[in-house]
């Protein structure tokens, strides 16, 4: 099980986008420590249908009471702090947690400044998003890149999935019966110059088993030709 948790974050805007992200990439543990209570309203403006995690969202007036019942913490920040405490790049964070059990913590600081030393030593690791030169990336995305990261590497639930599956027409081949279908009607459409010419089937038929159309990709090119030959649509 995984936590994100936002160190006395500073926009609330940023505290929406993060829920949002946690629930794109089914996570729902969302800590903040923070010192005043409620969240402010302005969090669910950007909340697209992630309300319930900002409804349920524990509060903490440290991180060392935000933490107390994980198992495994990683400090996450652009900053390598000389420490004892193992630095790793995101592509190296997956490894980490697997074997582990308990409820493993995500932190992140502030937008401003991030974490600070002391936040970040009593963490197990820290870990640094690579991006280039000495940019940083907002408080949310760095929350969407390392979710997406433990998606990817399927340690949250069934990993990523398509939620929108394109219909099995979009991906199944034409059959040579299909394709027939437009040859015939290629033949049926060509000028005289053309209608007798004895190569051209077998040259149409030639090109279109090289195309190697889906059957969604042949309808396509049934409706531009029907449209050339201003024949009415099928139905």
């Amino acid at each position: 099980m995984f936590a994100i948790i936002l160190v006395e974050p500073e926009h609330p805007h940023n505290i929406g986008f993060v829920a949002r992200s946690m629930r794109s990439n089914g996570l729902s543990d969302l800590r903040i420590v923070r010192k005043s209570k409620p969240l402010p309203k302005k969090c669910y403006d950007t909340a697209h249908s992630s309300a319930e995690i900002l409804d349920n969202a524990k509060l903490f007036p440290t991180l060392k009471e935000a933490i107390a019942d994980c198992s495994y913490t990683v400090a996450f920040s652009r900053r390598l702090f000389d420490t004892v405490v193992p630095h790793y790049s995101l592509p190296e964070l997956s490894p980490l947690f697997k074997g582990k059990t308990g409820t493993m913590a995500l932190i992140f600081g502030r937008e401003s400044r991030g974490l600070s030393f002391e936040e970040v030593e009593i963490c197990a690791a820290q870990c640094e998003i690579p991006v280039a030169g000495q940019m940083s990336i907002n408080l949310s995305h760095a929350v969407s890149v390392a979710s997406y990261e433990l998606c990817r590497s399927g340690l949250l639930g069934e990993g990523m999935a398509p939620r929108n599956k394109l219909s099995i027409t979009h991906r199944k081949p034409a059959t040579i019966e299909q394709m027939q279908s437009i040859e015939n009607f290629i033949s049926e459409n060509l000028t005289d110059k053309y209608k007798n010419l004895p190569w051209l089937r077998a040259s149409l038929s030639i090109w279109l088993q090289k195309l190697n159309p889906s059957q969604a990709e042949l309808s396509a090119l049934f409706g531009v030709l029907r449209a050339l030959a201003k024949k009415p649509a099928r139905g």
